[in-house]
């Protein structure tokens, strides 16, 4: 990037000061989520998307319709200028068809030009939208459980997002080229009824015949799609679970890898049977259109032997079923395989579409800013109670913690233990009122790639709380993959640098300092009670080390559980 070319476009000093059209902004702009109710198919799903553009959208059917409808007027052109220039030696006819056959190039390519670029911004638009819905209903699901999310995400952030908004070209070329099948027909009816019925006739037949063709492939498509996001999400946990599997010995990694082969040996089978649907597809296909465009040749030549087209006539016409072949075929071979493959990775990311707001559960009763915290275990006769303000510790062994800490995290999942506010049981709560009073910091800690400024809020307070200002100092050194740069203490710290600094009328810590030394954990006990004065706090704890900050105790331990 040159100085004279600040925005790395390659223009040089005759050019550098046009306009630039359709320039990509420096930062993404704010989208709004897609959302899918109960009754969404994933057809209905497919049209929303698809037409949610349709300011860039519809400009960009009305520039590939130009470009289409030039391209077929191009023998038209020719045609006239043969019979109405050439056969007569009229030189003025001449000169106007050939201007007039220039002005035709010039907006065809103009109009591929600007409709290419309209539906390639289109795609992205789609793309970024799509990423972003998957991304809320990954990173904030509804139910507010916070699970983590398994590779298949993967398979739908990338090949299904893609699949999906490249449906969006279904609304742009096909319209265009049936319209320009449209101008075909009408051009070869004005020259020749015969031929114009059996165009407006028979191109929808052929098209019709080809949809019923696809319908096979479209079904193997989907069936395809699922294996290899499922192929696809084992690979990521299997490389994600690596070290864990090597840790546990020559078993696990062998049963690991043998899973992984047998699904990928499944995938194998399914895209070699997808393969061959498409090619019986495709060859089914190429015939109908050959047999179609054959007929249309032939009673075009048919026509002119028996006097009813001039030498022009026949020309135009020859080009216009030249022009008819690949409109047809492109509709065949690249619009209905588009359509299956969208409709397939609609039903998939449907499925982790968040629902609109007007369908989200509503509670159905109010509980105080800071409520009442109860946690009913079965086997204990007292509930565990943290009133406004209070900091209880939970002193129970590892099992029993992450029972508690699942319950709190998602109340709505099973039976026990049981979650109350303010007496009110969690579970007829709506996930976003439970989530507004309520936060869990799980022990399993969950760092973002990036630098250690991203990964925290820059709260000072927490960050001192959390005893990270000795490592902290530098918000923009890297924490590296997961956090792979930082030790397990400093990740521990950095987790609970987050929790604290959400400020969380009622906040549930599931043993944050297992991986610190007692020193440091002695600082991070002297500091929890001033930052978290005036606000409800849980701890759930398997050694005691931490527990000295609380006000009280609750021993839970194995022999008064069941």
């Amino acid at each position: 990037m040159s100085r004279d070319d600040p925005r790395g476009l390659g223009r040089g000093p005759l050019t550098r000061r046009l306009p630039v059209l359709l320039h990509t902004p420096a930062e993404p702009g704010r989208i709004r989520p897609f959302a899918a109710g109960a009754g969404t198919t994933p057809g209905r799903f497919l049209l929303r998307v698809i037409f949610s553009r349709k300011r860039v959208t519809v400009p960009a059917m009305l520039f590939a319709t130009v470009w289409q409808v030039g391209e077929a007027a191009v023998p038209v052109v020719m045609g006239l200028a043969i019979d109405r220039a050439l056969a007569t030696g009229d030189t003025g006819q001449l000169t106007l068809w050939l201007g007039v056959l220039v002005a035709v190039y010039v907006a065809l390519t103009s109009a591929a030009k600007l409709a290419l670029r309209l539906t390639a911004y289109a795609v992205q638009l789609l793309q970024h939208r799509l990423r972003g819905t998957l991304s809320a209903g990954v990173l904030h699901p509804v139910d507010g459980t916070g699970r983590t999310p398994d590779g298949g995400v993967v398979a739908l952030m990338t090949s299904d997002v893609a699949r999906l908004a490249n449906g969006v070209i279904l609304v742009i070329m096909p319209v265009a080229r049936i319209v320009a099948v449209g101008f075909i027909a009408a051009s070869l009816l004005a020259m020749d009824r015969l031929l114009g019925l059996v165009v407006l006739i028979g191109a929808p037949v052929a098209v019709w015949s080809m949809g019923v063709l696809s319908e096979r492939f479209s079904r193997d498509t989907r069936e395809y799609q699922g294996l290899l996001a499922s192929t696809v999400g084992r690979a990521t946990d299997l490389v994600a679970g690596y070290r864990v599997v090597k840790g546990i010995g020559v078993e696990a990694e062998a049963e690991a890898t043998g899973r992984y082969r047998r699904a990928s040996q499944e995938t194998l089978a399914g895209a070699v049977r997808n393969a061959g649907f498409l090619g019986r597809f495709l060859a089914g296909s190429g015939a109908v259109t050959g047999v179609f465009v054959a007929t249309v040749m032939g009673l075009a030549g048919w026509s002119a032997v028996a006097g009813r087209l001039s030498v022009g006539e026949l020309i135009a016409a020859v080009g216009l079923t030249q022009a008819l072949l690949p409109q047809i075929e492109s509709i065949a071979n690249m619009s209905i395989p588009n359509l299956a493959g969208a409709r397939a990775s609609a039903a998939r990311l449907l499925d982790a579409v968040p629902a609109p707001p007007g369908l989200q559960e509503t509670s159905r009763f109010e509980v105080a800013a800071l409520p009442v915290l109860e946690l009913s275990v079965a086997g204990l006769r007292t509930p565990v109670r943290v009133g406004p303000g209070e900091f209880v510790g939970v002193h129970t062994d590892d099992r029993t913690a992450a029972r508690l800490a699942a319950a709190l995290l998602d109340p709505w999942a099973g039976d026990d233990p049981q979650v109350r506010l303010d007496g009110l049981p969690a579970r007829e709560l709506a996930p976003a009122a439970y989530r507004s009073r309520v936060t869990v910091a799980p022990h399993r800690v969950t760092l973002f790639s990036g630098t250690i400024g991203d990964n925290l809020s820059g709260d000072p307070a927490a960050v001192r709380a959390a005893a990270c200002d000795d490592f902290a100092t530098d918000p923009d050194a890297p924490v590296g993959e997961g956090g792979n740069r930082l030790s397990g203490g400093q990740r521990q710290r950095v987790a609970l640098a987050r929790a604290l600094a959400s400020d969380a009328p009622v906040l549930v810590l599931h043993d944050p300092t297992t991986a610190v030394d007692s020193v440091t954990e002695h600082v991070i006990t002297g500091r929890l009670n001033d930052i978290r004065r005036g606000r409800s706090t849980l701890l759930l704890a398997t050694a005691p080390g931490l527990l000295g900050a609380c006000d009280r105790i609750v021993e839970l331990l194995p022999e008064t559980t069941p």
